[in-house]
């Protein structure tokens, strides 16, 4: 069964089966994703990704109640120069989630599962710091499994399978925002939101080591704002990235749930480099 917050009141919150109720957290920002993408890129992909691992987790877990609230558009980043953009410092969205996962502890909650479009990895690791955090505190109760995902840390098959994804992957690599991989992802979920143009976008360059440096990052986006190949995109491709993206949400809050070798997906594989930390807040 799956709860809209906004639509309960707190008696019917109250009465839920705190041992079988999941709280199901979207957070992602409001930011630039080229000419050719809406502002709200990963705001979409989060909503559509949620909205579809719920319906593949109630029917795995039938007595279990799933509660959804609206995606929190705050998110972290250091991306300047080009207008549209709504960013936390690093430290503030760790206190956002922090916040936030603590007040739904209070009402007894035992599973609470963070889901972000945002790939950002000092993002998710500040989401993956708040869990630990009230974890440390709490039990195991928070999970953020995000980071896991987009780092290539879940065993799924999936969409990775597919020939002409693997061919693209290949092809046109480190297509890190607003490329091939964000495009076609839109181009099935909004497609009306995707600018006709898209194909007309220039390809943008940048490896893994150009996207640890702000400077070099708003050198290459300047006038654009994307990084990686638009053209290349396709509504087939987007159709195969999504539900592989939703599989692997599936799979990893599964193992949440069932408390069964979930620890592995707890975080992102840069989390042990100390630099991408919140400070402070071990």
């Amino acid at each position: 069964m799956r709860l809209n917050i906004l639509e309960i009141n707190w008696p019917e919150v109250e009465q839920c089966n705190k041992e079988k109720t999941i709280a199901f957290i979207g957070l992602a920002p409001i930011e630039e994703h080229g000419r050719h993408l809406p502002l709200g890129v990963d705001v979409y992909e989060t909503q559509y990704w949620m909205e579809n691992s719920l319906s593949k987790l109630e029917v795995e877990f039938g007595d279990y109640t799933f509660l959804t609230m609206p995606v929190i558009t705050f998110g972290h980043a250091n991306m300047k120069g080009i207008p549209g953009n709504i960013h936390l410092s690093q430290q503030l969205l760790y206190e956002l989630v922090l916040a936030t996962v603590n007040n739904i502890v209070e009402w007894g909650i035992e599973h609470i599962v963070i889901i972000s479009g945002h790939a950002d990895p000092k993002h998710t690791i500040a989401i993956e710091q708040a869990c630990e955090k009230v974890n440390n505190e709490n039990g195991i109760v928070a999970f953020a499994p995000m980071g896991a995902i987009f780092s290539g840390k879940v065993p799924i098959k999936a969409g990775n399978q597919d020939q002409d994804m693997k061919q693209k992957l290949k092809a046109y690599p480190n297509d890190f925002h607003a490329g091939w991989i964000e495009t076609s992802n839109m181009l099935e979920i909004r497609k009306d939101l995707v600018k006709h143009d898209f194909m007309k976008q220039p390809d943008i360059i940048v490896n893994d080591k150009d996207m640890l440096n702000p400077e070099v990052v708003m050198t290459k986006t300047s006038g654009y704002g994307h990084l990686g190949y638009p053209k290349e995109a396709s509504a087939m491709l987007g159709k195969t990235l999504n539900m592989a993206v939703i599989e692997k949400i599936r799979y990893c809050t599964s193992c949440f749930i069932k408390r069964q070798n979930f620890q592995q997906f707890a975080h992102h594989k840069l989390y042990g480099i100390p630099s991408l930390h919140v400070k402070g807040v071990e």
